[in-house]
């Protein structure tokens, strides 16, 4: 054989060996790569699935939980749903983050709004949309001024910033999904209405810088609105993923057993506006 004869061959092979390399490259990540063996839940009642019923235990978890839901997709599979009705930044830091580990790749979170009271405030606006509900907005809207304005001298941006980077240090290879809260009210449904979503508007604006600050080294930390897949369901509209207040409630009675659920999300809201917004966000 001449050189000139096996040129041609020496190239045919040279391509099948090239070949062979770009398709293990192709192939050479694992079928797992996109799959989240290790989720687990971070929060508040919101995370928890109140609102949505029934509960499991005194932390009103409850199986229509956007937890529960995304761990029926078919790539994560949840590990533990730690959140807790009335859980704050500092409660998600002492009771729940110890629970994380390194072998956790997926986390969620919804927390926030216990710090700053906001159901408080809703509560105060629902009996009394005067003097007493503007004082409560006016506090709260300070507080998330400060936060937004100077995070740095802010103590509950701070505070989310620190429940952000201790799940990081607790499981530094998860992807982090931090979620924003749903606007409450459809607009002009009564006169609190604006001035609580504008509140809701402001909380989510720092939720999302908390979340963007975090956001580097090994762990992605992820800000999930969802507000949007909630346009349209609010308290007011004719479809609401959000439990109103019962009929014929006053201030002076109970409301009933279902009290506590007020200005929670449905099961409807859990799943079509918590689970498929992080679903969307995780693709």
């Amino acid at each position: 054989m001449t050189a000139k004869q096996s040129l041609p061959r020496r190239f045919a092979r040279l391509t099948g060996v090239l070949a062979a390399l770009v398709l293990a490259g192709l192939t050479a990540a694992p079928a797992s790569a996109d799959r989240f063996d290790t989720y687990v839940a971070l929060g508040d009642s919101y995370a928890a699935g109140q609102g949505a019923g029934p509960y499991a235990d005194a932390c009103l978890r409850s199986g229509h939980s956007y937890p529960a839901l995304l761990d029926a997709a078919r790539k994560i599979s949840l590990s533990g749903n730690k959140a807790c009705s009335g859980a704050t930044t500092s409660t998600v830091r002492a009771d729940q983050i110890p629970s994380l580990s390194k072998k956790v790749d997926l986390v969620t979170i919804t927390a926030g709004g216990n710090d700053l009271d906001s159901i408080g405030a809703l509560v105060i606006c629902s009996q009394d949309s005067g003097p007493a509900c503007t004082a409560a907005l006016s506090q709260r809207a300070a507080v998330l001024q400060t936060a937004l304005n100077n995070p740095a001298a802010s103590p509950f941006f701070q505070d989310l910033l620190a429940m952000l980077n201790d799940v990081k240090a607790k499981a530094p290879r998860a992807d982090i999904y931090v979620t924003g809260y749903p606007l409450l009210f459809e607009p002009g449904a009564g006169p609190a209405a604006g001035p609580v979503n504008g509140l809701t508007q402001q909380l989510n604006a720092v939720i999302a810088n908390a979340a963007h600050t975090a956001d580097g080294g090994r762990s992605k930390v992820s800000y999930v609105d969802v507000s949007g897949a909630f346009a349209g369901h609010g308290v007011g509209s004719a479809q609401p993923w959000i439990v109103g207040l019962p009929p014929l409630c006053t201030a002076s009675s109970t409301c009933g057993t279902s009290s506590a659920d007020i200005f929670h999300p449905t099961a409807d809201g859990y799943a079509k506006g918590y689970a498929a917004s992080i679903r969307a966000a995780i693709g």
